[in-house]
């Protein structure tokens, strides 16, 4: 049987227990409501499944949460009028990494929360509502979490999961922070209004062996994060070589460049990195527009978290290595869609980058060939 747990405001009630809103308590039929339709359609793995928005008896919040959230597959959040609980049973929640997403009336998460994934405007009404687009996205959400199809966004029961007894290891709370300080200290400046993206700039490209190239009125025109090639297995270093290696078989080189500060106070500080130039009988090529390219240092610190540390702790058996070989795509894979979906919020819900302009791609070693034949006519 699936459990899935439904989280929100506690209220006291007549015997001394604590028992969830009415407004959680709504949440929980319209989630076991589409739960029985995705079953009904055939669109799930499983036939038994347990939708709960536990009562704590006694107000044992602690002892009386853990016993319901320990076997459970799901957990969901109702951020519609938050209290104190929720947040605490969130932190627990991370920190053990169970799969949740959230939901709230609101057309926004509140602040403690924001930057993670969730429903808003959520139509918390007594029957699931086909027509309503909240409904059809809580539906869609719980079908990428127990659907028999391999999608991208499934999160639920894993070949991980199993090898450790039920720990999901699918959502790695770190992720989250690092995506948000990402977007913050470095997308941001380029995608934003008024930021790199849309203005004219000065700046110094400095090639390898070549004189510098003071640039004047160029243009970033795009983002570029190659994922990992070891896959969080190497160091930085290596897999930044590795990149340059497939980029110079194909004919072309990474700049090192830096973008002055402007005079306008609203500007941002300056920027260095990596910029994607032609490389023509040796020589570095000035490219008509600037492509940012790098693999993101950021991504490495998930080497550091615990579960990440415990998967690949060094005192396994030969039974225990051959079976861990078989997960690290997965888990790889896991953790950078966590990062991805983060950043990807951040771009829908950042009032200041306009039209959610996507001028920033993700991208992977092997994918290199043909993300150059796409922009090259336009960017090189």
């Amino acid at each position: 049987m699936r459990k899935v747990l439904i989280l929100g405001r506690m209220v006291p009630s007549y015997n001394e227990s604590l028992a969830r809103s009415d407004d959680t308590i709504t949440t929980a039929k319209i989630v076991s409501d589409a739960i029985d339709r995705l079953r009904v359609a055939g669109e799930i793995v499983d036939t038994e499944y347990s939708v709960k928005a536990p009562v704590l008896q006694g107000g044992r919040l602690f002892s009386g949460f853990m016993d319901e959230l320990l076997g459970s597959d799901l957990v969901i959040f109702n951020l519609t009028d938050v209290s104190a609980n929720v947040a605490y049973e969130f932190g627990i929640v991370q920190s053990l990494g169970r799969p949740y997403f959230f939901i709230c009336s609101g057309s926004e998460l509140p602040a403690y929360f924001q930057g993670e994934i969730g429903i808003l405007n959520f139509r918390n009404v007594e029957e699931f509502d086909t027509e309503a687009a909240s409904h059809i996205e809580l539906y869609n959400f719980l079908q990428d979490c127990f659907s028999a199809r391999l999608t991208p966004l499934r999160f639920s029961r894993t070949q991980i999961s199993e090898y450790f007894d039920g720990l999901a290891l699918s959502d790695v709370s770190a992720a989250s922070g690092l995506a948000a300080g990402y977007f913050r200290n470095s997308l941001r400046r380029f995608e934003r209004t008024n930021g790199f993206f849309g203005r004219k700039c000065s700046g110094m490209l400095r090639p390898a062996g070549q004189d510098r190239i003071e640039f004047e009125e160029k243009i970033p025109e795009m983002y570029v994060a190659v994922e990992p090639p070891s896959r969080l297995t190497g160091s930085y270093v290596r897999d930044f070589e590795l990149v340059e290696g497939s980029l110079d078989e194909l004919g072309f080189a990474l700049v090192d460049f830096h973008i002055n500060r402007g005079k306008d106070e609203a500007d941002f500080r300056n920027f260095g990195g990596h910029i994607l130039a032609k490389r023509e009988q040796g020589q570095i090529v000035e490219p008509r527009g600037l492509v940012v390219l790098e693999v993101p240092t950021f991504l490495y610190a998930l080497q550091y978290s615990a579960i990440y540390s415990a998967f690949f702790r060094s005192d396994l058996n030969e039974e225990e290595l051959e079976r861990r070989s078989t997960m690290e795509e997965e888990l790889f894979d896991a953790m950078i869609l966590r990062v991805k979906r983060s950043i990807d919020f951040y771009y829908r819900h950042d009032k200041e980058v306009p039209n959610v302009s996507r001028r920033f791609k993700w991208t992977t070693i092997e994918s290199l060939p043909n993300l150059l034949a796409e922009i090259g006519p336009q960017y090189l």
